[in-house]
């Protein structure tokens, strides 16, 4: 069996990498005081001809333990996933979850109308909706013929 390289996979992969090495020293120089984040959650962050969709697994951390802002053009997503101290009848045998606190920043291209941004938690993963402000949106220009 041949297997296909591509170059370019292997540049996005340096590229997700390097940002997730940086997340926190660019959530320092433009939010404020550094944060430790204990942990990473997978996000997926698309963006459409009016708004930008987040989706983030949050498995297991209640809704008033996620913060979501928006700051100058970032995505703020922070958050903690505390670990449940076991009764005097359990003893962990095994712990592969990640626990503690979290931060994302995600830089937007484009204005976000804060105003409309809503967020909803089903089923452990996190959709946050960030509408773009109207006039940011792409309109598409009809081309006239003008051949008489």
């Amino acid at each position: 069996m041949v297997k296909r390289w591509d170059p370019f996979k292997d540049i996005a992969h340096l590229s997700e990498m390097m940002s997730r090495l940086l997340n926190e020293e660019i959530h320092h120089l433009t939010i404020g005081p550094k944060v430790q984040s204990d942990w990473t959650p997978a996000v997926d962050l698309v963006e459409m001809d009016d708004m930008f969709v987040l989706k983030a697994d949050l498995a297991g951390i209640d809704r008033k333990d996620i913060s979501i802002e928006v700051i100058d053009c970032q995505l703020i997503l922070k958050g903690e996933r505390k670990l449940r101290k076991p009764s005097s009848e359990e003893k962990h045998f095994r712990l592969e979850r990640p626990y503690g606190k979290f931060i994302r920043v995600f830089p937007l291209p484009s204005e976000v109308d804060c105003a409309k941004v809503h967020a909803a938690l089903q089923d452990g993963v996190l959709e946050v909706i960030l509408p773009k402000n109207e006039s940011q949106t792409a309109h598409k220009i009809p081309i006239k013929c003008e051949l008489e």
